[in-house]
């Protein structure tokens, strides 16, 4: 009899045992998935923000790119060249510089006055065709630089503009090049204008 009483003992305790075991390793898989879950969740919320950001970022430089394309096609509406380069420089950061391929990098209200203004030049830039980076970071354009230059000359220049973008969407640095030698291009600016203005060839 005691024996088999022993025996009851030992199987109700293994049973007892093996019952917390189960339960232990119940407990921790549920944890497990619980904190996976919640990496899951962090991710996809992480995910989530950096999407929002760049809509935003991107809604931002667009906004910019047409309110500049908009103060070049109406820059006779302002009061003065210096209130024209005033509303570009505003779509910038204090920092930010306009870097020519040709005639160097300055800060780019400087660079759109010389561009606009400078030198008693009187001249326009007509956008042609923009693009910007889906999360608004970079973008660029096609267009036409025109007009009299500095020594009174008619003068036409193709030229593309590759620019960044802060995350509130202001111009931080504008990349200037053109498809001529340079001193072509310092000659339509600075000399004898160019030969075949309307003609958009390169040379």
């Amino acid at each position: 009899m005691r024996t088999a009483s022993r025996t009851v003992t030992a199987l109700v305790v293994t049973a007892l045992l093996t019952g917390g075991v189960a339960a232990c390793s119940t407990d921790e898989s549920t944890q497990s998935l619980q904190d996976q879950l919640a990496s899951v969740q962090a991710e996809r919320d992480q995910l989530a923000a950096q999407l929002d950001a760049r809509a935003t970022r991107h809604e931002a430089s667009l906004a910019t790119i047409t309110a500049e394309e908009d103060i070049l096609a109406n820059q006779d509406s302002y009061e003065s060249p210096e209130a024209v380069v005033d509303a570009l420089a505003a779509l910038a950061t204090p920092d930010a510089k306009m870097d020519d391929e040709v005639f160097g990098a300055v800060n780019l209200r400087q660079g759109w006055y010389y561009t606009l203004f400078g030198d008693s030049m009187d001249a326009r830039i007509d956008v042609h065709h923009h693009w910007l980076s889906e999360d608004g970071s970079q973008g660029g354009s096609l267009w036409v630089w025109h007009g009299t230059n500095s020594n009174g000359k008619p003068f036409e220049l193709v030229g593309i503009s590759l620019m960044d973008y802060d995350d509130q969407g202001r111009l931080t640095n504008e990349f200037v090049t053109y498809p001529y030698p340079d001193e072509y291009v310092e000659g339509a600016v600075d000399g004898a204008g160019t030969p075949a203005s309307g003609s958009l060839g390169t040379q």
